[in-house]
Formats: C-alpha cells, structure tokens, sequence
C-alpha cells in the first residue's frame, strides 16, 4: 500500500505544479480521488496527508483541503526584486508613500543621528505576479542621500543605492517577529480575513559597517518564507 499512495501523491502533486490545481484551489476529496485512482479510501487519505506535511496542500476543518500558496524564500542580503527574479516571478512596487520626515526619535537614536534628523520616508507595496506580498516602510537619512526621487525608487532599492550613490548593502540586522495584520493591511494585501505576517524590523550596512537605512516591513507568512543560518560558535 506504501507504494501505491506514494503515485497518488506523486500525481496530485504533478498537478499543483502543472496547473491543474492551482493555489487556492479545493482538491477533490478523498473519496473521489480514491475512485478517480481506484484505491482504498486510507491510501487516499495517506497520500493526502504526505502532501499536508510536506506544505503542497492544506487542510480546512469543514471545507476541505486546498493547495498551498507558493512561498516566496529569502536566504542572503538580496534585494527583494532580485530575490523574485530569481524565482521566475514578476517582481512590481506601488508606491504608498514618498515624503520628508523629520524629529523620529528612536530611528534617529537607532542610526545615530540628531534626533531631529530629516529622512526620507518610502512606504511601498511590493507584489509578485500582480500578488501583494510585502508592506515595506524605509527611512533614508536626507544628509546621506541628497536628492533622491521618487522616480527611481520605483523597484530595486538596492541597485538605486548602488548606481547613484555608490553605496552597497552588505550587511542587514533584523529582528523579526509575528503579528496579524490589521484592517489596512487586509485592504493592501487585499485578504478577505485576517492573515499571519512576518514583521521584520532592521538596519542596513555597507561592507564599512556604515548604517545606511532604516526598515520596518510586513510580509504575508503563506506567500514569504525568511530563512536564516545558525552556526555553533567555534
């Protein structure tokens, strides 16, 4: 029997990436596939249960088992463009907000400046395949990046800090946490209920260990997997 609910499973998962079921999708139930493939209802419900482990599906007490969003996954100090791109998606911004602040006393302390400091604030919404995934919130010291437009925040951060002022991130301090998202974040990520959020809070330095932003971000939990590496100290 192992081996027969191992081909159901196979093929049901060759459907998620094929198409077939796309994410979101109610997979039929158990029943049905076990007529669909001609086995027990327990082979069924095992090659079920493989793929509810292993993340392609998810179950819904009372309504059925659905397939899992994609995960998009962040390891190294990448852009999250970049980190898209990489993935085969379509990485797009809207950008909320663009404008000059002034007298942020814990972010001046963080990066510190004079706690009257002026930065640029940039809230943007970053999306992937038209999908919103991530509500970022950046504050960029005016005195470091004199000048900057609108018009070139539009994707990369990363590569507009690189191109036009020379600067590379290389190094990101972040302190996550989890939280659920509240009525405006619904709206922006465009969610009928609330959803689980990443919040990640962190500075961004060059190889010099120059602090170079400040960023507070929320990314949705079943569409963004954050990963990190922990080594045991020598």
């Amino acid at each position: 029997m192992g081996a027969i609910y191992i081909e159901v499973k196979n093929s049901i998962l060759e459907k998620i990436n094929n198409g077939f079921y796309k994410a979101g999708e109610r997979i039929p139930s158990e029943r049905v596939l076990s007529e669909e493939y001609h086995v027990s209802r327990m082979t069924a419900r095992q090659a079920v249960s493989s793929l509810v482990i292993e993340g392609a599906v998810i179950r819904e007490q009372g309504k059925g088992t659905f397939v899992a969003s994609k995960q998009f996954s962040q390891k190294n100090v990448k852009s999250f463009t970049q980190t898209l791109k990489e993935q085969g998606y379509d990485p797009s911004t809207i950008i909320l907000e663009f404008s000059k602040v002034h007298s942020l006393k814990e972010i001046s302390a963080i990066m510190e400046l004079p706690y009257n400091a002026q930065f640029y604030k940039l809230k943007r919404l970053r999306l992937g395949n038209g999908v919103p995934i991530a509500l970022e919130t950046v504050y960029l010291p005016v005195e470091k990046f004199i000048g900057l437009k609108q018009e070139g925040i539009g994707q990369s951060l990363y590569d507009t800090l690189e191109s036009v002022y020379g600067y590379v991130v290389s190094r990101v301090s972040n302190d996550i946490d989890a939280c659920i998202s509240n009525r405006m974040m619904m709206k922006l990520f465009e969610v009928q209920k609330p959803v689980a959020l990443l919040k990640i809070i962190g500075v961004s330095y060059t190889v010099d260990e120059e602090m170079l932003f400040y960023e507070e971000s929320y990314y949705r939990s079943d569409l963004y997997k954050y990963q990190v590496d922990i080594y045991k100290r020598k």
